[in-house]
């Protein structure tokens, strides 16, 4: 296993703050109330979310001299993506545009926000396994594939599943204000 810092300081308030608001994060993904309640919780926790993660201490993860468990199976992952796909409904899906084709022209493509979270789910919880187990001599390791994956893949998915809740948020209060002026209205 390859680190750059000692093990005797694994778990620095980085780590626990990264582990506090990951533990909301996957409570609030895995029991989704109604849609407007998971948005707006999920908008608030997402740039924490992002930050902690930014914020985790820098280790060395080569995949392959370094085994960790994962923690979140393709069971875990399906079964939160679903319960978010149901609560989302309609609201799930989004046009993302894609990277460039050779004409540089950007072609968008049909999203799910479920999917996005799942993702980032995964990741979150797959570290948050090897915090909750005190395994300090895979932590290291995993907190250095977390972040190299986060990097790479799954913090991209953070941004892109909060953009799409944004225009949600901006909905649902579009909404909020017309019911407001109806009812203004009325009396």
């Amino acid at each position: 296993m390859n680190t750059n810092s000692p093990v005797y300081n694994i778990y620095s308030p980085e780590l626990i703050d990264f582990t506090a608001v990951g533990v909301e994060f996957a409570t609030l993904v895995e029991t989704p109330t109604e849609a407007r309640e998971l948005v707006l919780g999920l908008l608030q926790i997402l740039p924490r979310l992002y930050l902690q993660t930014m914020r985790l201490p820098e280790y060395l993860y080569s995949p392959e001299e370094d085994y960790i468990e994962e923690y979140i199976t393709e069971y875990g992952y399906e079964r939160v993506r679903g319960a978010l796909a149901d609560v989302l409904g309609e609201q799930d899906t989004f046009l993302r545009l894609s990277a460039e084709d050779a004409q540089g022209e950007q072609t968008p493509t049909l999203s799910f926000i479920s999917e996005c979270l799942a993702d980032v789910y995964q990741h979150v919880g797959n570290l948050l396994g090897i915090v909750k187990e005190r395994n300090e001599l895979a932590l290291p390791a995993a907190i250095g594939r977390c972040l190299a994956l986060f990097r790479e893949y799954w913090g991209e998915q953070l941004l892109t599943a909060q953009m799409a809740m944004h225009r949600l948020y901006v909905q649902y209060q579009s909404e909020h204000d017309d019911a407001e002026e109806d009812a203004y209205q009325e009396d």
